[in-house]
Protein backbone atom coordinates (compact mmCIF):
# COMPACT_ATOMS: atom_id res chain seq x y z
CA UNK A 1 0.00 0.00 0.00
CA UNK A 2 1.32 3.11 -1.14
CA UNK A 3 1.28 6.32 1.41
CA UNK A 4 0.18 9.69 0.25
CA UNK A 5 2.77 12.82 -0.01
CA UNK A 6 2.80 15.11 2.96
CA UNK A 7 4.83 17.72 0.36
CA UNK A 8 3.26 20.83 0.25
CA UNK A 9 3.74 22.49 -2.75
CA UNK A 10 3.23 26.52 -2.98
CA UNK A 11 2.64 28.19 -6.29
CA UNK A 12 4.22 31.71 -6.92
CA UNK A 13 4.71 33.46 -10.50
CA UNK A 14 7.90 34.60 -11.79
CA UNK A 15 8.85 37.03 -15.07
CA UNK A 16 9.68 34.22 -17.29
CA UNK A 17 13.21 35.23 -17.99
CA UNK A 18 13.69 35.22 -14.60
CA UNK A 19 13.39 31.17 -13.79
CA UNK A 20 17.11 30.61 -14.30
CA UNK A 21 17.78 33.39 -11.57
CA UNK A 22 15.33 31.50 -8.92
CA UNK A 23 17.10 28.06 -9.89
CA UNK A 24 20.68 29.60 -9.06
CA UNK A 25 19.21 31.19 -5.70
CA UNK A 26 17.40 27.98 -4.83
CA UNK A 27 21.12 26.12 -5.49
CA UNK A 28 23.07 28.34 -3.67
CA UNK A 29 24.99 29.91 -6.78
CA UNK A 30 23.22 33.47 -6.37
CA UNK A 31 22.40 35.39 -3.05
CA UNK A 32 19.42 37.68 -4.20
CA UNK A 33 15.76 36.16 -5.13
CA UNK A 34 14.12 37.64 -7.99
CA UNK A 35 10.15 39.07 -6.96
CA UNK A 36 7.63 36.86 -7.29
CA UNK A 37 3.83 37.37 -6.24
CA UNK A 38 1.46 34.70 -5.29
CA UNK A 39 -1.06 35.01 -7.70
CA UNK A 40 -1.25 35.92 -11.56
CA UNK A 41 -3.76 39.21 -10.65
CA UNK A 42 -0.96 40.53 -8.47
CA UNK A 43 1.38 40.32 -11.07
CA UNK A 44 2.23 44.03 -12.16
CA UNK A 45 1.45 45.19 -15.65
CA UNK A 46 5.02 46.17 -16.56
CA UNK A 47 5.77 42.74 -16.73
CA UNK A 48 6.13 42.05 -20.62
CA UNK A 49 6.56 38.96 -22.45
CA UNK A 50 4.79 36.75 -19.55
CA UNK A 51 5.42 35.23 -16.68
CA UNK A 52 5.59 31.35 -15.46
CA UNK A 53 3.96 29.34 -12.32
CA UNK A 54 6.27 27.76 -10.31
CA UNK A 55 5.42 24.86 -7.94
CA UNK A 56 8.18 25.18 -4.92
CA UNK A 57 8.46 22.67 -1.66
CA UNK A 58 7.69 24.21 1.21
CA UNK A 59 11.07 24.55 2.58
CA UNK A 60 12.26 26.28 -1.22
CA UNK A 61 9.91 28.60 -0.58
CA UNK A 62 10.34 29.32 3.04
CA UNK A 63 14.54 29.91 1.60
CA UNK A 64 13.02 32.58 -0.79
CA UNK A 65 10.57 34.08 1.77
CA UNK A 66 13.42 34.44 4.07
CA UNK A 67 15.29 36.49 1.18
CA UNK A 68 12.60 38.64 0.18
CA UNK A 69 8.62 39.29 0.97
CA UNK A 70 6.78 39.33 -2.59
CA UNK A 71 5.05 43.02 -1.79
CA UNK A 72 8.92 44.04 -1.61
CA UNK A 73 9.48 46.85 -3.69
CA UNK A 74 10.98 45.80 -6.96
CA UNK A 75 14.80 46.54 -7.90
CA UNK A 76 14.96 44.84 -10.56
CA UNK A 77 12.81 43.26 -13.85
Amino acid sequence: MAYPSNTMLITIYVHHMQLDELYDFLNNRIEDTPAYWYSENDVPYSITGGYAAVHLEYSQYCKIRQARSWNDPLTKI
